[in-house]
């Protein structure tokens, strides 16, 4: 009767291992995404710019902004998830022309920094709910919305933006108590950095991606890597082409290495491209191509469970609606997309709607993402380490057999194996 009583026990928990090692992985099998509205806005309202980023206790939050399309007053907000699945807003900033973009992070003792541009081109940043609320700088560019911050391994601020001179790219700094701007690094033979984002490798050094028309009229994917001693930054083109829709990195959390991921468009055919440092060159990858779509703006994130990347992207479909996508490696290192959401808000008319796409980054790692839908509200899609994902399923369905057959088995047949 004993060994009746623990069979089940044990078969129990061998089903709760499984469960928990399939939800220990962020992307195992298709993803099963669960759409959740943050916001929905007035029709004289558009959002604008989210940025979504996780605590180390896993609770997700997303800055954005609701821009008045009739030149009333806009609103950068930040809004956070509770435990119960609802969202709670809190108003960081509100005036005329505030949030044309905006970009959050949370530093090691969970306290969000939000940083946001303004239509007159200056940024300013909020510490831990309006602890220190701080004037950046009045240097950023008046062509562009580049906006990105970050928290590097020791816990210091990296953000970076376009400056007001050509091909000029700028920090946004935080010391504890003020805020402040430094010249980071000038890029050559660029009219207008459209866009750019900044991430620290685990050796502290600071690296940036931009996205830049050029001089001689093609847009181009423009890097610069910070020096490992005092002097001017390193800078290159990565690629070119007759437009760039997007560009994005991110640092690897197993090798703290940068990877890169950007959209290209020539000749008709739309391409989406990852590129990766090997320790020795950084190896580009062509993930897809289309003649029949446009590939737009992107985030990229790693798993921080494996350091397998993701990548979630707009596709604008000649012949049906614009649609969210994410691109992802699988356990085998191969590619596979899964469709987020198959009609979605690309560009709102007083902002960017670039996706925001971001790990949990307590136990079990899994991705979400941030983006403005067709009807124009925010919504964070999430693919829950709860949901047993298609391709995570069999092992628990042959552990379940497997249990049966042994359970029928006789004694003869156990003696015999």
């Amino acid at each position: 009767m004993l060994i009746r009583t623990i069979r089940p026990i044990v078969l129990t928990l061998l089903l709760v291992g499984l469960f928990t090692t399939s939800a220990a992985l962020a992307i195992d099998g298709t993803p099963v995404w669960f759409p959740s509205t943050v916001a929905t806005l007035s029709p004289d309202n558009d959002v604008a710019s989210p940025s979504l980023a996780f605590n180390h206790l896993g609770m997700p939050s997303v800055s954005w902004a609701a821009r008045s399309n009739v030149g009333g007053v806009s609103t950068v907000f930040r809004s956070e998830r509770s435990g119960l699945g609802l969202w709670a807003h809190r108003t960081v900033v509100a005036g005329v022309g505030v949030g044309v973009s905006t970009s959050l992070s949370f530093d090691r003792a969970e306290r969000p920094i939000v940083a946001w541009m303004t239509d007159a081109f200056d940024i300013h940043a909020d510490f831990n709910n309006g602890d220190v609320v701080g004037f950046v700088s009045a240097n950023a560019n008046s062509q562009s919305a580049a906006l990105s911050i970050s928290h590097d391994l020791a816990g210091n601020l990296r953000g970076v933006f376009g400056g007001s001179t050509t091909g000029s790219l700028r920090s946004v700094d935080f010391n504890g108590s003020s805020f402040s701007s430094l010249s980071l690094a000038t890029i050559p033979s660029v009219d207008q950095i459209v866009d750019a984002q900044l991430a620290t490798d685990h050796a502290g050094l600071r690296h940036i991606v931009a996205r830049a028309e050029m001089a001689g009229g093609l847009e181009g994917v423009m890097i610069a890597s910070e020096p490992t001693f005092a002097g001017a930054w390193s800078t290159a083109t990565l690629d070119a082409a007759t437009s760039v829709g997007g560009v994005s990195l991110a640092t690897n959390p197993v090798n703290g290495r940068v990877g890169i991921a950007y959209t290209t468009r020539s000749a008709g055919v739309s391409r989406l491209k990852y590129a990766e440092f090997n320790g020795v060159t950084l190896e580009t990858t062509e993930l897809m191509q289309s003649s029949a779509s446009v590939y737009e703006d992107l985030s990229l994130a790693y798993d921080l469970s494996d350091g397998r990347p993701a990548i979630a992207f707009e596709e604008d479909v000649f012949s049906g609606p614009e649609q969210l996508k994410l691109a992802y490696m699988n356990g085998l290192g191969t590619w596979e997309q899964s469709l987020i959401d198959d009609s979605i808000m690309i560009d709102s008319p007083t902002g960017t709607g670039r996706p925001s796409l971001a790990f949990d980054d307590y136990g079990t790692s899994y991705p979400a993402v941030a983006y403005v839908d067709a009807d124009g509200s925010l919504v964070v899609a999430f693919d829950p380490p709860a949901v047993p994902e298609p391709a995570s399923i069999l092992p628990i369905v042959l552990a379940i057999a497997v249990g049966f057959r042994r359970k029928r088995r006789s004694p003869h047949d156990a003696n015999r194996a």
